[in-house]
């Protein structure tokens, strides 16, 4: 089975992803600078999911540039990854549409969370697929970014529940900066 397809797949349903947040967007109807700034939770709940997105793609673009085949089993590991980032469109505008309240940033951390779960499940079907002592599986062994980015977001989510959503933002925001540290193990 070829991996083109997949890729192919994957790449626009990430662009669709980044198509829907942008569409919710909304122009002020009072060209203003308070207007602007009033609907900064908007601009800033965008921007952060832009910069996830990003990483999702990159991280998917290196994954799959990596990797030499996929069969069925990684076709619906990588719809399980599919599925969770196509909801951050929802919690992204949930959150911005309403200021941050408590709820709208634990489920934003909590999606965040189920999507970085699942992207590492898909290393880890990739891993079997090409063998335990393959070249793929060697440069993909560990999660350490991955178990510290879980563990990041869920404090996120619970720092929100607690009633500090701003600072849970804030928190996901530097892990976010995080992943643009290389990532020397894969280059390509």
């Amino acid at each position: 089975m070829q991996k083109n397809r997949l890729e192919a797949f994957s790449d626009g349903v990430l662009a669709i992803i980044i198509t829907i947040m942008v569409m919710e967007l909304k122009v002020p109807h009072n060209p203003s600078w308070q207007s602007y700034i009033d609907a900064y939770p908007v601009f800033a709940s965008y921007a952060l999911s832009f910069v996830f997105v990003g990483l999702y793609w990159s991280n998917h673009h290196h994954l799959f540039h990596a990797a030499s085949k996929v069969n069925n089993k990684i076709l619906w590991l990588n719809m399980f990854v599919l599925f969770w980032e196509s909801l951050i469109p929802f919690v992204t505008s949930s959150m911005g549409e309403n200021h941050f309240a408590n709820i709208t940033v634990t489920m934003y951390a909590l999606v965040m969370t189920a999507s970085t779960i699942a992207h590492m499940i898909l290393v880890n079907g990739l891993c079997r697929l090409h063998g335990v002592n393959s070249a793929f599986s060697k440069a993909y062994k560990g999660h350490s970014k991955s178990y510290v980015t879980i563990a990041v977001n869920l404090s996120a989510a619970l720092l929100a529940l607690m009633g500090f959503p701003k600072l849970a933002f804030c928190v996901m925001a530097v892990m976010a900066i995080a992943w643009f540290l290389p990532n020397h193990r894969v280059q390509s």
